[in-house]
């Protein structure tokens, strides 16, 4: 089974190389649901900023940060945007 990193192109046959990412973290609320789980590479993780977040690595926000701009609970509208505003990832189910 390949493994996919749902903000870039990488793909592994291991699990262990891919992180499941909280859109909503759990400090504020978020849950071990399947819709508010996004699987990312360690380097796209590393990168997320979640402005709300106040510890871990997604309230560090450096120039090549993947900003997380929106979410919406069990009906997932989701986007990221880089430090100069371009999208890197929308999704809506």
């Amino acid at each position: 089974m390949r493994y996919k990193c749902q903000l870039c192109d990488h793909q592994t046959n291991y699990r262990t190389q891919i992180n499941e990412h909280h859109i909503k973290p759990k400090e504020l609320g978020g849950c071990n649901k399947k819709w508010n789980l996004i699987s990312l590479c360690p380097n796209c993780h590393n990168r997320i900023y979640i402005s709300e977040s106040k510890k871990g690595n997604h309230s560090i926000k450096c120039d090549n940060s993947i900003i997380l701009i929106g979410w919406h609970n069990n009906l997932t509208i989701l986007e990221y945007i880089d430090g100069e505003g371009n999208a890197q990832f929308k999704e809506k189910k």
